[in-house]
């Protein structure tokens, strides 16, 4: 929940926000706490309710929401890039993602389709607007900016074989806002 509530401090105040994949919907009350409204939208028809419509994305309107999130879904996707355009289609303002850091999850869960290292991600929505990325737990409740080139470079020593152990002890060195971390955030400015 930590994600919804680092939205709901930081981009959705006064704005109009869908929930994209919103799953049960336990986000919906944290966002709609400083948003003029909140919409979910998902896919399984058993979580249908008042604030929840389901279908399909590509159904929703051009340019209908000031704020989309997409909390820990975009994993989940098989044609990702398909899905970043339509949620750049749909916002008019900002979208905002989580998802896990391949470079330390190595995608073991067995429902993820694909899981992304920083410069993955921001290369994949680097093509709806400007990124800012955020590197985090899980949880959300921790997070510190990851635009930095050390920070991509440290992902990237994480993965090569022959720097990855060295990288893997340096990190736990580091204080706790320099270290690898599990997950990631993504504020995307959406072009108009």
């Amino acid at each position: 929940m930590g994600w919804y509530q680092f939205a709901a401090d930081h981009l959705v105040a006064g704005k109009s926000v869908l929930d994209v994949g919103c799953g049960l919907g336990a986000g919906l009350a944290l966002l709609a706490k400083s948003a003029r409204s909140v919409k979910g939208q998902d896919l399984d028809p058993r979580l249908v309710r008042p604030e929840v419509m389901i279908g399909p994305i590509e159904e929703i309107p051009d340019k209908s929401y000031d704020v989309l999130t997409c909390i820990d879904v975009i994993e989940h996707i098989e044609q990702d890039e398909a899905f970043v355009r339509q949620m750049g289609r749909v916002a008019r303002e900002t979208v905002f993602v989580s998802t896990p850091n391949w470079t330390t999850s190595r995608c073991q869960w067995p429902y993820h389709v694909r899981e992304y290292t920083p410069r993955q991600l921001s290369t994949l929505l680097s093509r709806i607007g400007d990124v800012k990325l955020l590197k985090g737990e899980p949880s959300g409740y921790q997070r510190w900016p990851a635009n930095t080139l050390a920070y991509s470079l440290m992902n990237d020593a994480r993965i090569w074989p022959p720097t990855a152990f060295v990288t893997r002890c340096l990190s736990r060195m580091l204080p706790h806002s320099l270290r690898l971390r599990a997950h990631q955030g993504a504020i995307v400015s959406v072009r108009r």
